[in-house]
């Protein structure tokens, strides 16, 4: 369950249940496939390249990373780079990882995007077990986190949240703009 009480007043409360619903999704599919996925705490391939999000994203990210203390933050400002991996990133895993945007939370999860298939393909590749590759294309539809539906509820929640916080619903900002605060 959510870490958020999910108040109705609260501009970030329908944020927070979309990423409830992504975290559901992929705590089932990590269950029914618990062999089936490299991702980890270090795991960090998905995380190389700098990541743009909207303004309710944007501030949300913005209090995860007030919340961290001065050494992390101050860390995390040096560590960054111009075409680098996120700046977010520290020693090889996210310091803000329970508040990570929703693109990450889909990182690795079996995906249907424009009618295409796809996966990691560090995922569900032979396991332990002796048992092959897992056919990405025998996965019943439920079992694909769909990337167009998952946006188009995105942008619409930004648009919400925008509307009620005066942002601007088209804008994408660098996650590296965090670290200029």
């Amino acid at each position: 369950m959510s870490q958020h009480s999910h108040h109705r007043d609260e501009p970030l409360r329908n944020l927070w249940v979309l990423r409830d619903k992504v975290d559901d999704f992929s705590g089932q599919m990590y269950s029914r496939y618990p062999t089936r996925f490299a991702c980890r705490a270090g795991c960090d391939g998905c995380c190389q390249t700098e990541r743009v999000v909207s303004d309710m994203e944007f501030d949300a990210l913005a209090l995860a990373v007030a919340a961290l203390d001065a050494e992390t933050r101050a860390r995390l400002a040096a560590a960054a780079t111009p075409d680098g991996p996120c700046p977010l990133l520290l020693d090889g895993r996210c310091s803000v990882y329970a508040q990570r945007p929703v693109v990450c939370r889909s990182h690795g999860m079996p995906i249907l995007m424009e009618g295409r298939r796809d996966v990691c393909p560090l995922n569900f590749t032979p396991d332990d077990d002796g048992a092959g590759d897992l056919d990405l294309d025998a996965l019943p539809a439920e079992r694909l986190l769909s990337v167009d539906t998952l946006t188009a509820i995105l942008v619409t929640v930004n648009a919400l949240y925008c509307q009620e916080t005066g942002g601007d619903a088209d804008r994408r900002r660098p996650v590296s703009e965090l670290l200029e605060r």
